[in-house]
Parts: structure tokens; C-alpha cells; sequence
């Protein structure tokens, strides 16, 4: 099968190569072999090629991707149901995505309307999933509450703005750049804020929230953000962290301060989107841990979620946000603009075409 391989570690545009005789995955006893009809780009794409995901360490040469939909042509002796079915999800190990063929646990896969447009099923998993775990069931957003959103226009951030304006919140959105700004209000932020060129992003989130705290914030950048918003919170606050998109090598960084959260009385989060057919199996994760817990949600609730996610989109309250679909010999390229932030929302790769 033809895939993108990372040859080496290092920027994906100098390191990715298609390569036309790659083995076919094949599926393990819990596992299905999904035949791919296209792929959405990460910031954990980028993190594994450039080999600096500790967490999920890969070794090189490999298959990068870590989000496909496509439709099941084989499976396990576990799994023989699902053959046929259109699903989208997650390859095993986070990565082996961007290729004709990828084999996912069903733990992580999720069937999905055959109707969907493409670029709707491509793009809706990672990023809906996420925000609902991170806001509703970790942040416990109610209605009526105020979110702060950063990397409001990327995939997460925008699915959060828009689950959350679906709850009733309202929502201050943040982003790195002018052009992504209208992005966010289009999405129902009552204020965005570019928060690479204010003054002082306290002062302007506050006053957005007539002068009071944020009850929720949804947070994948991490770094000095991160540490601003602590100024920006409410009593009782909940600060949902999800990610490290300005240096996933954060990870491994223990200088956190806790007299901030103390003296703020506010809540720090952690929010991991990872399901497991049985709480007691996390091996087949693939994540290396060090001194912390790996407690995952189960598959049984996933199929919940997504039930009601995928409801919300097929009646237009939610949709994904695509900056733009491209051919698999793209992929090298539309990685580059990722890194350099242009892109608002998804990029999705065509790979069964």
C-alpha cells in the first residue's frame, strides 16, 4: 500500500517520503483494518515526527497519522461485526494514519452516518471528542457560565466554542492571529482576542466578562498562557488543561506552582481522550507513563458521547471546521502551514483517491 513514512526524525516536509510497498497492516483480535478514505493532520503529528513526544514515543521509520475515517474491509476474530461498517477514529499507537490502510482498536473507532460529507466525518472526531470530555464531563460547564477558550480557531478550540455556545455558556475566545478572530465570533464568541498582540490579556478578558473571573477554561496551548489565565479565573473556577500546542515537551516539566491555584480557588484540570474497553487495560495505549496515573475513560461511554455528538452535527447545530481539504501528495506541504499556524480548524488528506 502507498503511505507517508517518516524516514528519520525532524521538520515533517524534509523527512516525510510516499512510499508505494508498504506492508498492509494487520489487525489484531480486537482490532479492525479500516480501508482509509481520508486522514486529518495534528499538532501529535507533528510532535511524533519530530520525535519529541515522550509520551508516545515511536521509532523511526514510521508511518505517521493519527486520525482516519474509512471503511472497515477486515477485522479481528473479535471484531467480525464490524466489517463494513464506515467508521472513524484513532490507529493503534496514535500513528500509521496517512496510508491506504490503518488498523484501529475498536476500543477507539466509532461508526458514523454514511451520508456524512467527507470532510465533516474526517475532521469531527479528535476535536468534538476532546472538547466535550474537557468541558462538560472534566470542566462540568453548566449553562449561563463564561468559557475562556484558547487556540480558539484550531480543532479543538473551535469544536469547544461551539459546544459550549450549544450549552448556553458564553464564550471568550483567544488566538494567535487577526485573521482567525472573525473566525471565532462567526462560531458564537461574544469576544475574541488575539492574544499575541494585546497589551495585557487579563485586563481585556476580564473586561469581556464585565469585569469577573471565567468560570471554565478549555486550554491545548499550555506555557506562559496557561499561567496568565490563572489572573483570569473565577472563584471556583476550572482550568481544564489538554494538551502542550506550544511545546509539547512540557509534558515532562514538573515546575508548576501550586500557590497559584491556592491562593486563586480555582480548580486545575486534566482532561486525556483515550478509551479503553476495560479501565484495566492500558497497555494497548501504547503511552509510556512516568510517576503519574493513566486513568481512561471507558468505550461504553465513549459510544455515548459520540452518539450525541454526531446528533449535533447531522442537525447543523455543530460543525467541523475545515481550512482546507487536500490530495495525499499535499501532505508534506499543508504539514508546514500547521506548523507555522496558518490554519483555522482542520486539514483533511484525501488518501482514498
Amino acid at each position: 500500500m502507498r503511505a507517508w513514512v517518516a524516514e528519520q526524525f525532524g521538520r515533517p516536509a524534509d523527512v516525510l517520503a510516499i512510499h508505494d510497498d508498504i506492508e498492509r497492516p494487520v489487525p489484531g483480535d480486537d482490532d479492525v483494518l479500516v480501508e482509509v478514505e481520508a486522514a486529518a493532520i495534528n499538532n501529535n503529528d507533528i510532535d511524533m515526527i519530530y520525535g519529541r513526544w515522550a509520551s508516545l514515543p515511536v521509532p523511526a521509520p514510521f508511518v505517521a497519522g493519527a486520525e482516519v475515517v474509512g471503511t472497515v474491509t477486515d477485522s479481528g476474530a473479535n471484531a467480525r461485526d464490524w466489517i463494513g461498517r464506515r467508521v472513524v477514529g484513532m490507529p493503534r499507537g496514535c500513528h500509521a494514519g496517512f496510508a491506504q490502510y490503518a488498523a484501529l482498536p475498536t476500543a477507539m473507532a466509532f461508526e458514523i452516518p454514511a451520508g456524512m460529507p467527507i470532510e465533516q466525518a474526517a475532521g469531527m472526531f479528535w476535536p468534538f471528542h476532546l472538547a466535550w470530555h474537557g468541558l462538560m464531563e472534566r470542566g462540568n460547564l453548566k449553562a449561563d457560565e463564561t468559557v475562556l477558550v484558547h487556540s480558539a480557531a484550531g480543532g479543538a478550540g473551535s469544536a469547544a466554542v461551539q459546544l459550549a455556545v450549544n450549552a448556553g455558556a458564553r464564550v471568550i475566545a483567544t488566538v494567535g492571529s487577526d485573521a482567525k478572530l472573525d473566525i471565532c465570533r462567526e462560531l458564537g464568541a461574544i469576544a475574541a482576542i488575539n492574544y499575541t498582540t494585546t497589551p495585557d490579556l487579563v485586563k481585556e478578558v476580564l473586561a469581556a466578562n464585565a469585569g469577573a473571573g471565567v468560570d471554565v477554561c478549555f486550554d491545548g496551548t499550555g506555557g506562559d498562557l496557561t499561567h496568565l489565565t490563572w489572573s483570569c479565573m473565577a472563584y471556583g473556577g476550572r482550568h481544564v488543561m489538554t494538551g502542550f500546542s506550544s511545546g509539547i515537551e512540557q509534558t515532562d516539566n514538573r515546575g508548576l506552582l501550586m500557590r497559584d491555584p491556592i491562593f486563586g480557588n480555582f480548580s486545575l484540570v486534566g482532561a486525556l481522550l483515550t478509551y479503553v474497553d476495560r479501565s484495566d487495560v492500558v497497555e494497548s495505549t501504547g503511552m509510556v507513563i512516568k510517576e503519574s496515573a493513566l486513568n481512561l475513560p471507558s468505550r461504553a461511554h465513549g459510544q455515548k458521547v459520540h452518539d450525541h455528538l454526531v446528533s449535533l452535527i447531522t442537525e447543523g447545530k455543530v460543525r467541523t471546521v475545515v481550512d482546507r481539504v487536500i490530495p495525499f501528495e499535499e501532505l508534506p506541504d499543508a504539514m508546514n502551514a500547521f506548523e507555522r499556524r496558518e490554519i483555522a480548524g482542520r486539514v483533511i488528506v484525501r488518501v482514498g483517491e
